[in-house]
């Protein structure tokens, strides 16, 4: 007990160094500046080694910033990555890397004193520390290298439990930190008693009078006690006790700066950075919305902005504080956006997938955005783009909305936002007609996420892979210039279904052989013999069945097909062949040297043209195969030449134009028309766009010709005839009024939720009725809730 009582003390004397000495500048920055810029100048000093972000804007963009600031920071330290900042970067929005995670399980093992032979260390940090860890890059704590961890906790936390002193420091630190690192899974029946046993001693500790916990930092003990009890509100008296606790927290240690301090501890009771993120960390996991003050106190800065004027997460900073600040600015959205409890409870069930969601399709439509208001992008690249961006987000959704823990939710949102990361679009329109569309030899793979997830792949999209962790995702981007044939007698693959005909001529009689859509590694290979166009109109290829050897022709273009090897700079790849690929000594792939199993990663040195099968040489000289089948890309250098001609997926009819959205289950996010409007020449017609939006999603977007003089409820009612909408509106002229579009419905009189209009981006002062249209107006829909 002795040797916990001085490690204790040593600890504190610790805190208070690290505290006054190793930074953390208060100093507020420019409320003025933008978000972007906030962004960029805090990554641009992180990269230099500088001290902070120099501008700032709204709490809830400032906490997104701080917490890419932040990663940024930890990613930099390369082989230094610990437990805390493994566990940083998982619930970050790229996730972490596969080395990432090696140096984090090295660290693990050569740090935590149980693992690394010895016993247990400070009043069990180096067990929690471990364990969240461990879970966070999917490793099991019942078996590192055959050791048992959490039966090591157990038996601390029964011994700790057992104690009658609890108001002994180390004693109350044991059972904080066995209890938090013995709620991030299930482990057994033993853990669960455990947890149970603390839960109950550590409520007992509550002082009734003032609702906190009682130790050397008040502040600091009980923060890490609320913490402990949000990861068990399902056991007896956690919730009164919270509740109980927030209450306390807030009458007590609250300051009026947003920050928190024991004003009776004369010592070391005033507000300091560790103290304000331990607390504000704790309060979200409890359910707190701490971008605004705390309840009764609106004179108050929110808890959220007092931890972002300190700058928590700026270069220079102790590394302990970075992570906890890190950690502490990622539960403050994800509780925002709907998650329940804390992130470090990785088996909650469902309890991650509210704030999930929201992020992913949060991403989608800053992605979508950023295509749409690119001056550059041609209409067919915008629209391809547009159409990708969908896609990922319902493979994603899908996935989100089938996994059973928070921490396979939190994997398969850092996928998806990384691949939402990587679709690009041209900047450059043909400068010439441009010939039927074929695929180019450069199609680039986006990279897949390593982290764990437990949902399976869907089969419904064009992406979907055998592997369950993540999707490739093909992204294509528009050449600049005209295209041309495909190269004579190169190899494709189908990333649909596509039918084989016995003639140019594609008739139901002519129909030899379908080729259903199948998973990456399953899909049919083909050699394009010839490109032409049918009588039809159709750009078709003629091809030979790479296994059958069967011939026949078939659709071309990049929504049937994509090159079957890889011809991109490829820096690296992933093995997603099942059964693994082997390396050789020769570019003709003989001389085997070695297999490599499923999910490897390997350096690439080059790609090397081999006929019409390309290889990789690895940067130890060896050579694998360039079939994409077999592997995946997953570091790509950026070229110009990385180009693949699309085909446009809108149709249009006269002067209105469609884009195909996904199926009305999955709506889609803000679509851009695939035809620019332009002002009509027509002296008795005006043309107009229109979008509709609700919840975050598009319901319909396209353009609509109406007589000249109409109103925005004119245009509104042709538009919602054209698209096959439900619109119901009340009065006419002034008095005119929206109330439903497709089930989308105004609430009662008297709350907010409704439909507002705009026109062009400025909301009219008047009602639509009466607003009339100029030709090229935009006009959108914006449902309130």
């Amino acid at each position: 007990m002795k040797r916990k009582q001085f490690l204790y003390w040593f600890s504190i004397v610790l805190e208070i160094f690290l505290i006054f000495f190793s930074g953390g500048n208060s100093s507020r920055a420019d409320a003025a500046s933008d978000v972007n810029s906030a962004i960029s100048n805090g990554l641009t000093e992180i990269a230099q080694k500088g001290s902070q972000i120099d501008s700032r804007a709204d709490t809830a963009s400032d906490v997104n910033s701080a917490i890419s600031t932040g990663l940024t920071e930890i990613a930099q330290k390369g082989s230094q990555i610990d437990a805390w900042d493994a566990t940083c970067l998982v619930f970050g929005d790229n996730g972490i890397t596969d080395l990432q995670a090696q140096y984090a399980y090295k660290s693990i093992l050569k740090n935590n004193d149980f693992l690394s032979g010895g016993s247990q260390g400070l009043n069990g940090i180096s067990d929690v520390s471990a364990v969240n860890g461990l879970v966070a890059i999917g490793k099991d704590p019942t078996n590192v290298n055959g050791k048992n961890l959490v039966a090591d906790i157990v038996k601390d936390a029964n011994n700790a439990a057992r104690v009658k002193d609890a108001n002994n420091p180390a004693i109350a630190y044991s059972i904080v930190n066995d209890l938090e690192a013995l709620s991030t899974g299930s482990y057994g029946q033993a853990s669960e008693t455990a947890r149970t046993s603390l839960t109950k001693k550590l409520i007992g500790m509550q002082d009734q009078k003032t609702g906190l916990w009682n130790g050397f930092d008040k502040v600091d003990y009980t923060a890490r006690a609320i913490l402990a009890l949000s990861m068990n509100t399902n056991q007896p008296g956690v919730a009164d006790a919270l509740n109980t606790a927030v209450k306390a927290v807030s009458n007590h240690l609250y300051q009026e700066n947003g920050g928190f301090a024991d004003s009776r501890n004369t010592m070391f009771g005033a507000e300091n950075a560790y103290d304000d993120v331990t607390m504000t960390n704790a309060l979200a996991s409890a359910g707190v919305n701490v971008y605004v003050p705390l309840k009764g106190k609106t004179d108050y800065v929110a808890p959220v902005q007092r931890v972002l004027d300190q700058h928590p997460v700026s270069a220079g900073n102790s590394a302990m504080l970075i992570q906890q600040a890190t950690w502490t600015f990622e539960q403050a959205r994800f509780t925002r956006n709907g998650g329940k409890g804390s992130i470090f409870a990785f088996n909650q069930t469902d309890a991650a997938k509210p704030g999930e969601i929201v992020s992913i399709k949060a991403a989608a439509i800053t992605k979508k955005w950023s295509i749409i208001n690119d001056p550059q992008a041609t209409p067919a690249a915008q629209g391809d783009a547009l159409n990708l961006v969908d896609q990922i987000l319902a493979t994603y959704v899908s996935k989100l909305s089938a996994d059973s823990t928070s921490s396979a939710a939190i994997a398969d949102r850092a996928a998806g936002i990384m691949a939402f990361n990587h679709v690009t679009v041209s900047h450059a329109a043909p400068a010439t007609p441009v010939m039927p569309p074929t695929v180019t030899n450069n199609n680039v793979t986006v990279v897949n996420n390593p982290a764990s997830s437990s949902s399976a792949s869907s089969s419904s999209s064009a992406t979907s892979t055998s592997s369950s962790s993540s999707v490739p995702i093909s992204t294509p981007t528009v050449s600049g210039k005209p295209v041309k044939k495909a190269s004579h007698r190169s190899i494709v693959y189908a990333l649909t279904t596509v039918k084989l005909y016995r003639s140019s001529n594609f008739t139901k009689s002519n129909l030899t052989k379908t080729y259903k859509k199948r998973a990456r590694i399953n899909r049919p290979m083909f050699l394009v013999i010839s490109q032409q166009t049918n009588k039809q109109g159709h750009a078709i290829y003629r091809v030979k069945d790479i296994n059958s050897g069967k011939t026949g022709y078939t659709l071309s273009g990049s929504k049937y097909f994509a090159h079957a090897y890889y011809s991109a700079k490829v820096t690296r790849i992933k093995v997603i062949n099942p059964k693994g690929i082997n390396e050789y000594g020769k570019v003709n792939l003989t001389s085997k040297k070695r297999h490599v199993k499923k999910n490897a990663s390997l350096n690439v040195r080059k790609v090397v043209n081999y006929g019409r099968s390309n290889r990789m040489q690895l940067t130890n000289g060896r050579y694998i195969t360039a079939n994409k089948k077999f592997i995946l890309a997953t570091k790509i250098k950026k070229s110009s030449q990385n180009t693949r001609p699309s085909t446009p997926t809108a149709t249009t009819t006269g002067t209105t134009t469609t884009t195909n959205n996904l199926p009305s289950t999955t709506p889609t996010l803000p679509v851009a028309p695939t035809n620019p409007v332009t002002p009509s020449n027509d002296a008795n017609t005006i043309t107009t766009t229109i979008s509709i939006h609700a919840d975050g999603a598009t319901i319909a977007s396209g353009s609509i010709k109406v007589n000249s003089g109409a109103s925005a409820l004119d245009a509104l009612q042709a538009f919602a005839q054209q698209q096959g909408l439900a619109l119901t509106y009340t009065g006419s002229g002034a008095t005119a009024y929206v109330t439903g579009i497709n089930g989308y419905n105004a609430g009662p009189a008297g709350t907010m939720t409704g439909w507002l209009y705009s026109v062009n981006g400025t909301e009219p002062g008047s009602s639509m009725g009466v607003y009339t249209l100029k030709d090229g107006d935009s006009i959108s829909m914006t449902y309130n809730k």
